[in-house]
């Protein structure tokens, strides 16, 4: 085996942050996307990018922390992590709409 079970949990660790990672700079790209939402092209390519960079930050991490070996529990880490912060961000955006909308009312 190239590396001890003991780095494992370390593994975990950096693939969750970087499944993070990914999912803001998805959210980045999909908020740079909404500024010009009236090209259909400028979406497409918007979302390319987002893509990209979150497969460049999963094999990258992916490379310094395990070796470049892909298992099932990295992608799935990878994934899940990522799942959850696009679910947090729309909550997140959620709530920021609606304290947008209670300061109208208030005005």
């Amino acid at each position: 085996m190239l590396y001890p079970t003991l780095n494992q949990p370390i593994i975990i660790l950096f693939m969750f942050l970087a499944g993070l990672l990914a999912g803001f700079v998805f959210d980045l790209f999909k908020a740079l996307s909404f500024c010009c939402e009236k090209i259909k092209f400028v979406n497409i390519f918007f979302d390319f990018l987002g893509v990209v960079f979150s497969f460049v930050i999963l094999w990258g991490t992916n490379l310094l922390v395990n070796f470049g070996q892909f298992r099932f529990y990295v992608l799935l880490i990878f994934l899940l992590a990522f799942i959850f912060q696009r679910y947090l961000s729309k909550f997140m955006f959620k709530v920021i709409k609606s304290l947008k909308n209670k300061k109208k009312i208030e005005k």
